[in-house]
């Protein structure tokens, strides 16, 4: 017999710096979810994804009760929290398996152990071992547990107190779960929809710049199958369909492509083509689909590219711009020349696409005169920008070469812990002699002054959603509201129907009325999820339940004949609502199940 598991996949809150956190899911918990949904082991497991953006902090004493397996991944920002839920977590629940990863623990694994109390950490992507991992921290412990985990390639777990790692040895299919598990996010309804869709058809990266962390979790450079793009383009227009990604009065959505087109069209020849045939792949499967994607700015030098990534409703770019300096780009290995990118992002502009230009300040060569120079020249090639100063990561060369700051500007000492809630690109946290700490948020600040950041568009976006989600809340009680007052109005000339000196009729009146009890009950139950179905359903069920109020006033006339016969057929008519508003209510599960 299975016995069945419940996993919690927690994604921390963060302190800021990239709208990314909060738009789009982070698609690492939504693959793990799929890998766990997919395999075939002793144990079912019971999944919620928990997105402390979305949905709240989590409370590791009440929500994790009854929870046998706690999933953490975080940025670098979101760690500390990360580690104190894990933390917290092993103090009210002694029992509960923590397993952590993603691109801060995974390097980082003694710090993670440290101060999160981890029983394993998971290095880059999991997958493929995911399923048997947790059987393992589930079936065996102690020694016997060690030996086991020892097989399983690339962790870290603790033995006798020293870390010992295992060797992974290959890189995981990009399509190992072909579809992401979106319908185990926590609080994901028609009520509360997704900002955006995500859409991954990529892993890895082509080019070797020395601040992204991309290289180093993500190995190499690996595309799904062209089938499994069309499959996940699909899933992301039926979840729009049915109201869980939120889509404008026309019917477009939004759907955010991670890290899809990286590869530079006039180098890579051979991925260049390929994703131009995918591209033009596309172009019967996303009508609706308003998508935005990450590409470098070579894309301009490419009418086929650019003229496919139209036919495919791609209306956004996110360009790595970095830098207008070429001794800067030189140094991280940035493979781009100043002239030739301007050229390039006036040619995307023309042909219409809303460019977003990354930008980093603070690189070696900068000046505070050349950093103003950039927010001109930027803010006239691009309608939005982003901005970050220069940020050690880990598994990155900066790093180590970096000397890191305390939160308060000095340099770190042994034994203290990165600051990591200002790792958010708004200040230097390493030393450097030009800006200190408070200088360099002043210098942030003046650059930012002078663009048009993104942030602030999806700001807007996400009040006017608020907005939305209020106003469907409100309309939502006062519908279920509307509906129990008249059911209550018609109950109350119920109170004196029964006659006392009848006893059948007085137990008909009773019957009646407890039937009229549980219907009302079951609206209330369900008034989030009637609020939410099609509006044809909404007045299927007014209608009837004015027809029934009206039935039951009747009723309550003790000279009207047939009255058994009358209260016979508003029972029936009870039934008919319950059966109508347990399809209401269980209609997001059904979409849950098909899902999978």
């Amino acid at each position: 017999m299975i016995k069945t598991k419940r996993v919690v996949l927690l994604q921390p809150a963060s302190t800021g710096g990239n709208f990314e956190y909060i738009a789009i899911p982070r698609q690492g918990m939504l693959f793990l979810s799929g890998a766990l949904a997919q395999w075939e082991g002793p144990y079912h497991y019971e999944r919620e994804i928990w997105f402390e953006d979305r949905s709240g902090l989590i409370d590791p004493n009440k929500d994790l009760e009854g929870v046998d397996i706690l999933m953490v991944t975080a940025l670098i920002n979101e760690a500390p929290r990360g580690y104190q839920v894990a933390r917290m977590a092993k103090q009210f629940h002694p029992d509960l398996i923590t397993i952590g990863g993603g691109p801060q623990m995974g390097p980082l694994a003694e710090e993670a152990f440290d101060n999160g109390q981890f029983d394993v950490i998971v290095q880059r992507e999991a997958e493929d071992i995911i399923g048997q991992l947790t059987d393992l921290l589930l079936t065996y412990k102690g020694s016997q547990l060690q030996e086991y985990l020892n097989k399983v390639p690339g962790i870290s777990y603790l033995k006798d107190g020293q870390i010992v790692e295992t060797r992974r040895a290959g890189l995981v299919a990009p399509d190992f779960v072909e579809l992401p598990d979106f319908y185990s996010i926590k609080d994901l309804s028609s009520a509360n929809p997704l900002a955006g869709g995500v859409l991954e058809t990529v892993r890895g990266c082509t080019e070797k710049c020395t601040y992204c962390q991309v290289i180093q979790q993500f190995l190499g450079y690996r595309l799904i199958s062209r089938e499994t793009e069309i499959k996940r383009i699909t899933q992301l227009k039926q979840m729009a369909a049915d109201g869980l990604i939120h889509s404008g009065k026309n019917g477009a959505f939004q759907v955010f492509i991670s890290d899809d087109l990286h590869t530079p069209p006039l180098r890579a020849v051979k991925y260049r083509d390929e994703r131009l045939a995918r591209l033009r792949g596309w172009k019967d499967h996303t009508e609706g689909m308003h998508s935005i994607c990450q590409c470098r700015t070579e894309v301009g030098q490419d009418p086929e590219i650019v003229d496919a990534m139209q036919n495919a409703d791609i209306k956004m770019l996110y360009v790595g711009v970095e830098s207008d300096n070429a001794e800067n780009l030189k140094l991280v290995n940035k493979r781009q020349e100043p002239g030739q990118a301007h050229k390039d992002l006036v040619a995307l502009k023309k042909d219409g696409f809303a460019v977003v230009a990354m930008t980093i300040i603070g690189l070696p060569y900068d000046t505070e005169d050349s950093i103003m120079a950039m927010a001109d020249w930027i803010t006239e090639i691009s309608r939005y920008q982003t901005a970050n100063l220069l940020t050690p990561l880990p598994a990155t060369a900066n790093w180590k070469d970096l000397k890191p700051l305390n939160a308060e500007g000095e340099l770190l000492q042994e034994g203290e812990m990165r600051p990591y809630h200002l790792y958010t690109g708004r200040q230097f946290v390493h030393y450097d002699e030009r800006w200190t700490l408070q200088e360099s948020q002043e210098l942030y600040d003046k650059y930012t002054a002078r663009l048009k950041p993104v942030d602030d568009l999806y700001g807007r976006i996400f009040r006017i959603l608020k907005s939305y989600r209020l106003r469907l809340a409100s309309t939502s009680k006062d519908l279920s509201g509307s509906f129990a007052s008249r059911i209550t109005e018609a109950t109350e000339s119920l109170k004196g129907w029964s006659d006392p000196v009848s006893t059948p009729g007085k137990d008909l009146g009773e019957n009646i009325a407890q039937r009229v009890g549980e219907l009302v009950e079951n609206l209330r139950s369900v008034s989030q999820p009637l609020a939410n179905a099609r509006k044809e359903v909404a007045d299927s069920v007014g209608i009837r339940i004015n027809e029934l109020s009206d039935s039951l006033k009747s009723l309550s006339d003790p000279l009207l004949p047939g009255r058994v016969e009358l209260a016979a057929n508003i029972s029936g008519r009870i039934t008919e609502l319950n059966d109508m508003l347990n399809v209401v209510a269980v209609a997001p599960e059904r979409r849950k199940q098909k899902s999978k």
